[in-house]
């Protein structure tokens, strides 16, 4: 299939993907986030990239513009899925990709030891902040549903040896506490200390499930 020489990532954030793509394509490769502190982030480390800030459901682009649109752990965030994608089959061209990379089921999660289980409380704090929590397993019926064709629908994720656990646990750890916003409950901080206890003794894993899905925009 290969990516083709006009993407759009939408939902970049500080543009790490946008970055990737830039350095992979021969071609203009535009990242799109709403969250204008962060493409000014992006911005400062000083790379040439071509950062808009703009609304998934309102793309500032003329219709057929780009060849393909990609993103990740993206859809979590959108909490109209359907008119989103209305939205990035007018700015892809016939026949054009929409791709998603990764999208996370966090209530798939399993755990071991299961006394390490804070998926409830991920789930919980991102049902209060408008995201989806379940929208890995939902991706094939969004897709579909948004007419797309030549679907293609699977796992991404790996599972989290004792190795990679110990290597997550600090960025897993600032994901939960940027979650709880207010300081971490004393609960939070038992399961904390314990699953260090644990890592030391070579007696952690875990396993999320992480979804692509790519899909084709019908020929008119």
């Amino acid at each position: 299939m290969g990516l083709q020489k006009r993407v759009l990532e939408p939902g970049c954030s500080i543009a790490l993907i946008t970055e990737e793509l830039s350095e992979k394509i021969d071609g203009m490769v535009v990242g799109l986030d709403k969250d204008f502190n962060a493409l000014f982030s992006a911005k400062k480390r000083g790379k040439k990239l071509s950062l808009v800030c703009g609304d998934v459901y309102y793309l500032p682009f003329k219709k057929e513009t780009f060849d393909s649109v990609v993103f990740q752990f993206f859809l979590l965030w959108v909490k109209d899925s359907l008119s989103a994608f209305e939205e990035m089959k007018r700015v892809v061209i016939p026949t054009g990709w929409i791709i998603s990379t990764a999208e996370p089921d966090y209530g798939g999660r399993i755990d071991f030891p299961h006394t390490i289980n804070y998926s409830s409380f991920i789930v919980k704090s991102l049902l209060e902040e408008g995201a989806d929590p379940f929208v890995g397993r939902k991706l094939e019926y969004i897709y579909r549903k948004s007419s797309l064709v030549n679907i293609q629908w699977g796992l991404t994720s790996v599972p989290f040896g004792i190795e990679l656990a110990g290597k997550n646990f600090e960025k897993e750890w600032s994901f939960i506490e940027k979650l709880a916003k207010s300081e971490i409950s004393a609960k939070l901080k038992r399961m904390k200390t314990m699953e260090r206890k644990f890592l030391k003794e070579g007696k952690r894993s875990y396993f999320m499930p992480v979804f692509y899905c790519i899909g084709r925009k019908k020929m008119t």
